[in-house]
């Protein structure tokens, strides 16, 4: 039962670290756009880790434009945070689901692998929290301009969140 419960433990940290991975490729962090968003005249943007998103002909084919960000000098200070602490995330999830593979296959009596491995999980799911809900009240505050609009959580928003409630929970499992 107790090697159940620890192949468990690694496979819902694993699935929660893939989350990450797919969290970070998706450009839908911010989703800003009119009010309606019913005129052809207003894009809706999709704002992402690394690409940005413009759906430009809402009426006619729903058409998408990316296109990665031109420079990272004119990114916020705050969004280079965010990139860079999504990779350590991803980094220090991918290790802690190889040190928890080897462990349970050349070590499976050594608890202080599955410790190591478990507190790495958690560790990687804080790191993913910060940018998450970070992005979350950045993109909670309301906007300024002539014109009615709005900006919604993007579904990277709602990946990230799972991933961090898999990690940890994968991650708790490990350690007791």
């Amino acid at each position: 039962m107790q090697r159940q419960l620890e192949l468990a433990a690694l496979a819902v940290g694993l699935v929660g670290w893939m989350c990450s991975v797919l969290t970070r490729c998706l450009a839908l962090w911010k989703v800003s756009g009119t009010v309606d968003n019913s005129t052809a005249t207003l894009p809706a943007y999709w704002d992402g880790v690394w690409l940005e998103w413009d759906h430009w002909d809402l009426a006619q084919d729903g058409s998408l434009h990316c296109s990665f960000y031109q420079s990272l000098m004119s990114l916020s200070g705050s969004f280079r945070t965010w990139r860079a602490l999504i990779m350590a995330a991803i980094a220090v999830g991918g290790f802690a689901a190889a040190i928890g593979g080897v462990g349970m296959i050349w070590f499976p009596k050594r608890g202080q692998v599955k410790v190591f491995s478990g507190s790495l999980f958690v560790v990687s799911g804080i790191l993913l929290l910060v940018p998450t809900a970070w992005t979350c009240h950045h993109t909670s505050q309301p906007l300024e301009g002539a014109l009615l609009l709005r900006r919604d959580w993007g579904p990277a928003l709602y990946l990230g969140w799972i991933s961090f409630a898999l990690m940890l929970a994968g991650g708790r499992v490990s350690i007791y």
